[in-house]
C-alpha cells in the first residue's frame, strides 16, 4: 500500500473529495468528505477574529451600544426576562470596514427589537428576536450598507414561523380545527379594533351581562327575567309607569282613559261598593226628583231608583231620557198632603192586560213604579198603596 507521499497530488478540492480519517468510534480507518469536514469546524470552532461581547439586559427599552472593533462581533444578549423592546446601536459607520460581521442572538424573546445603523443602512434586519433566536448583518463598505446574511427566523430568505417572538403574518389562512389558539379575553380585546363594550367575551347560550346597554333590540323574549326597571320606560300611557311602580287603586285609576266612577279597585268576593251605579241592576242611593209645570223628567243614566212627591199634575207624559237596553228603573211615587196628583204615562208604556193603571189618590199615599226597558218600549207594573 502506497504511502500518501506517494499518492498523485490534486491542486482543487471539491466538497465530495474524501479524506482518510481514524474513527475512534469504530476502533477503524474510515473516509469523511471535504464538506463533512468544513461542518465540523463550523460547529465545533469560533471564528478567532470575532470579538465576543456578552451582555444580560435587566429591564425591556434597554440599548446595548457596540463599540468601534477592528474585528467581527459576536453579540451574546442574555436578557434576565422576556422583555417588550430593546435596542443595538452598532459602531459608528466611519468606524467599520468592509466585510465585517455582527452575530447577535438572545437567549429569551425581544418583541421589538430595534437596530440602529448609526450612520449606516441597515437591510433585512429581523423587528425582534424570539429565545435562542439569531441573525448575521454583514457590512459593505461602499454602500455604506449592513446586509442580513443569516437570519434563523428565514430559510432561503422566507420567514419561518417560530414558537416564540412576536411576528407578522401576512396573506396567511390558520385552521382552527387543526390548531389549538388560547388567549384570555382581556388579550382578545386589545387584538380587536372595532368591538364595544369591555369585560369577557360573550357567546349566545346562557351569558352573564353585566349592566350591558342593548341599544333598541327588533325582538325578544323576558319571560324569566326579573328586577325590570318601572321608570325610564317608553311607549308608555299616562300614568302607567307610575301604577307599574306603586300599583294602587288611585294610580290605577290615573293610568286608565276610559273608566267609570271613582274609589278603590273592586273584586268579586264581597266587595264594598260606595254610591255605585249599575245600569240595567239596583241603585244603593236613590236619586230624587221633581216635576216642574206639569212636566216630570227622569234621567236614566243617573240612577236606576228615584224617589218623586206628587205636588201637582204631571200632564205631560212621564219623560224617561237615557236608558240604556234591559236596564230596570224604580220609581216611587209619593202623593203629598193633599193627594188625588195625576200621572200622565207616555206612550211607550206596556201594561199587564193592555189597561194603564192609575196612581193612589189617598194624601201621602206611596206607589211603586217599576219599568224595564227593551227595544223601544218601557214594560210597566205599578205596586199601589205601599204600607
Amino acid at each position: 500500500m502506497p504511502t500518501i507521499n506517494q499518492l498523485p497530488t490534486i491542486t482543487t478540492l471539491s466538497g465530495g473529495d474524501q479524506l482518510p480519517v481514524y474513527a475512534t468510534s469504530n476502533g477503524d480507518a474510515r473516509k469523511a468528505s471535504i464538506t463533512t469536514l468544513v461542518e465540523y469546524f463550523q460547529t465545533t470552532f469560533a471564528d478567532p477574529n470575532y470579538t465576543v461581547i456578552i451582555n444580560a439586559p435587566t429591564n425591556s427599552g434597554f440599548n446595548i451600544a457596540l463599540a468601534a472593533s477592528s474585528q467581527s462581533i459576536w453579540l451574546i444578549m442574555n436578557p434576565t426576562g422576556t422583555f417588550a423592546a430593546g435596542s443595538v446601536t452598532l459602531p459608528p459607520v466611519a468606524d467599520c470596514y468592509d466585510g465585517q460581521e455582527i452575530i447577535m442572538i438572545s437567549t429569551q424573546t425581544i418583541s421589538a427589537l430595534t437596530i440602529n445603523g448609526n450612520g449606516g443602512t441597515l437591510v433585512g434586519v429581523p423587528l425582534s428576536l424570539g429565545a435562542g433566536s439569531s441573525f448575521t448583518i454583514r457590512f459593505n463598505e461602499l454602500q455604506s450598507t449592513w446586509y442580513t446574511i443569516v437570519n434563523s427566523l428565514q430559510i432561503d430568505g422566507i420567514d419561518v414561523v417560530t414558537t416564540t417572538g412576536v411576528q407578522t403574518l401576512t396573506n396567511k389562512t390558520m385552521s382552527f380545527s387543526n390548531n389549538t389558539f388560547s388567549a384570555t379575553s382581556a388579550e382578545l380585546i386589545t387584538a380587536l379594533s372595532d368591538n364595544t363594550g369591555i369585560g369577557l367575551s360573550v357567546f349566545n347560550t346562557s351569558p352573564t351581562l353585566v349592566t350591558p346597554l342593548l341599544g333598541t333590540p327588533t325582538s325578544g323574549t323576558l319571560t324569566n327575567c326579573t328586577g325590570l326597571p318601572t321608570t325610564g320606560l317608553t311607549g308608555l300611557g299616562t300614568g302607567v309607569a307610575t301604577f307599574l311602580a306603586t300599583p294602587s287603586s288611585a294610580n290605577l285609576s290615573s293610568a286608565l282613559t276610559d273608566e267609570t266612577g271613582t274609589g278603590l279597585a273592586v273584586f268579586n268576593v264581597n266587595p264594598t261598593i260606595d254610591g255605585a251605579n249599575f245600569t240595567g241592576h239596583a241603585q244603593t242611593a236613590p236619586v230624587v226628583a221633581a216635576s216642574t209645570g206639569g212636566t216630570l223628567t227622569i234621567d236614566c243614566s243617573g240612577s236606576n231608583v228615584f224617589t218623586v212627591t206628587m205636588n201637582e199634575n204631571v200632564t205631560t207624559p212621564l219623560d224617561l231620557t237615557s236608558p240604556a237596553q234591559g236596564q230596570t228603573v224604580n220609581i216611587l211615587l209619593t202623593q203629598d198632603s193633599t193627594g188625588i196628583r195625576l200621572m200622565s204615562w207616555p206612550a211607550s208604556f206596556k201594561w199587564a192586560g193592555g189597561t194603564a193603571s192609575i196612581l193612589s189618590t189617598n194624601a201621602n199615599a206611596e206607589d211603586l213604579l217599576v219599568i224595564t226597558y227593551l227595544g223601544t218600549s218601557w214594560y210597566a207594573s205599578l205596586v199601589k198603596d205601599m204600607q
